[in-house]
């Protein structure tokens, strides 16, 4: 059975699966490749895209487009999609401008309307990023991060694994991981006991990442000292990710907020 409305208009060269469904008016340009079972809603146009399966595109997604990059000369670079995303209305998610690293969305995350990943980005997995949030080019987002509505993340910035963005945050610089930002320009104010919890991690890993936190960004201490001294300590894997995030950053680590969340203390 034909699950692709008669009034969606199908470049010859896609690729598409028998069992995804595709919308009325939607468009989907010259080498796309779509796996299965995905449901692409009204008026969405994708170029350029290669789609695993399960997906959901409400309406209206553009996916695959050109970048919003002065630079880019109509290369046919890519978007990679994973598996199981649901994609709400208006999403933008545009291609690369580098033709060895396509723009990339990992699986199961939740895009909510009118937000937007610019070119190459790349996202991970279990990642929700809340209505009319930006994301600008080249930016990583690890697994496992929230993004409150109307959040904006600056070009080349990373957000470390299970952070949490508040809504209205703009955050210029590397937002380290399990650290929940806030402002119009971003401070750390505590960690993400709520997502570690969630997300099943110990006790006693909790513990050590609340140790970690303090020394880094409330001991007074330089951050490479902060560095030398928690290392010399035997991290567990989840505190030596936070180290390794701040060593390795460019952009510079979002500072704390002098006065902090008083839940990281119990």
């Amino acid at each position: 059975m034909n699950k692709i409305h008669p009034t969606a208009v199908v470049d010859p060269s896609a690729q598409i699966d028998p069992s995804t469904e595709i919308g009325p008016y939607t468009v989907i340009g010259k080498g796309v490749v779509i796996g299965k079972n995905n449901k692409i809603g009204p008026f969405c146009v994708i170029e350029n895209t290669t789609m695993g399966d399960n997906n959901e595109l409400i309406a209206s997604s553009f996916i695959g487009v050109k970048p919003q990059d002065l630079s880019y000369k109509d290369e046919p670079t890519r978007v990679t999609l994973g598996n199981g995303n649901k994609i709400r209305e208006c999403v933008t998610i545009h291609r690369s401008t580098d033709l060895n690293s396509p723009t990339s969305v990992g699986n199961n995350c939740l895009l909510m309307a009118n937000s937007h990943v610019a070119h190459d980005c790349h996202l991970g997995s279990n990642i929700i990023v809340a209505n009319s949030t930006g994301i600008a080019g080249h930016v990583v987002v690890e697994d496992r991060v929230v993004m409150s509505g109307m959040v904006g993340v600056h070009q080349f910035a990373r957000i470390g694994t299970m952070a949490m963005l508040s809504g209205g945050t703009m955050a210029p610089q590397d937002v380290p991981p399990y650290c929940i930002a806030q402002g119009e320009r971003a401070r750390l104010v505590g960690l993400n006991i709520v997502g570690l919890r969630r997300n099943g991690l110990s006790r006693e890993t909790i513990m050590e990442i609340k140790r970690a936190f303090k020394t880094l960004f409330r001991s007074g201490l330089l951050l490479k000292d902060a560095i030398a001294k928690i290392e010399a300590e035997k991290p567990c894997p989840e505190v030596q990710h936070l180290i390794d995030f701040c060593k390795n950053s460019a952009r510079g680590i979002t500072a704390a907020k002098l006065k902090m969340r008083e839940h990281d203390d119990e």
